[in-house]
């Protein structure tokens, strides 16, 4: 009796940086590696949505090469915030259509934090465009996402490796794409990259003390890029393409022992110990 383990893929945030997540499923689409239930966080939130909802690696980077700032916010008139990240959750609906998280064509979670109490919220249902857009509100630069009389900011101050939704899905095995793995920090351009710069040593922090494991780590080599570089798309697919394509092996090798662990525990036991145990009822 052979048993499927359950794959689970989280993604984390990084601003630009995120767009190696499509490198990395293009590569994890082409060695057939089945992605059973996906989280996102921030920049992640964008590609595990999208790939949820079907969307191909290739799709996905014809648009990714388009991407800038101008094209996730509207300039707001709040003090909550310079910008509203309403542009994004336009975009969201364009690519995907007025879509419910619940509805995805994979499991899918999106992280966020809930600006009034500092927890983590999870996002396993409701409208993805909302669920993006408080994954990805950058505090300082974005006004706070209003949801159901809360306030919503980026994911990734509480986990941005969104692994224990994965966990809470099912997943056997679970496989973290960190892209704050190697980062290096280099003197600010502007304020944006101020803020964009606190929010990843923050993170990176956070992110040393995983509350769920992972079983296997991808680790885009991102350290000579900064999280504005929207610019650098190519690179991004590239690099994130490496690194899950270096990770192949461990994650089949995941995969196998899983396996196997899984059919021991639903295989039925050789007819004689059967024989055995009913006698000794």
């Amino acid at each position: 009796m052979k048993a499927k383990p359950k794959l689970g893929l989280a993604l984390s945030g990084g601003s630009a940086l995120g767009i190696a997540h499509i490198g990395v499923l293009q590569s994890l689409r082409e060695h057939n590696v089945p992605i059973d239930c996906i989280a996102g966080t921030s920049a992640g939130s964008v590609a595990a949505a999208c790939y949820a909802f079907g969307m191909t690696p290739d799709d996905m980077a014809k648009k990714a090469k388009n991407f800038g700032w101008l094209t996730f916010f509207k300039f707001s008139y709040s003090t909550l915030g310079l910008v509203t990240d309403e542009a994004l959750g336009d975009m969201m609906r364009k690519l995907l259509g007025d879509v419910k998280i619940e509805d995805a064509n994979i499991p899918l979670a999106i992280v966020a934090t809930d600006l009034g109490t500092g927890d983590k919220m999870v996002f396993r249902k409701g409208s993805v465009a909302e669920a993006v857009m408080a994954s990805c509100c950058l505090p300082g630069l974005f006004v706070p996402v209003k949801l159901g009389g809360r306030q919503f900011v980026d994911g990734g101050l509480v986990e941005n490796v969104p692994l224990s939704p994965l966990a809470a899905m099912g997943a056997d095995i679970k496989v973290g794409v960190n892209l704050a793995r190697w980062r290096t920090y280099r003197p600010p351009r502007h304020f944006v990259d101020v803020m964009l710069d606190s929010v990843d040593i923050v993170t990176h922090a956070q992110g040393k003390f995983h509350p769920v494991p992972a079983d296997v780590w991808i680790d885009p080599h991102l350290e000579e890029y900064t999280m504005s570089d929207w610019g650098k798309a190519a690179e991004f697919l590239i690099i994130g393409y490496r690194a899950a394509t270096e990770a192949i092996p461990e994650i089949n090798d995941a995969l196998g022992v899983a396996g196997r662990a899984a059919a021991r525990r639903g295989a039925k036991a050789p007819w004689y110990r059967r024989l055995l145990d009913f006698l000794g009822s």
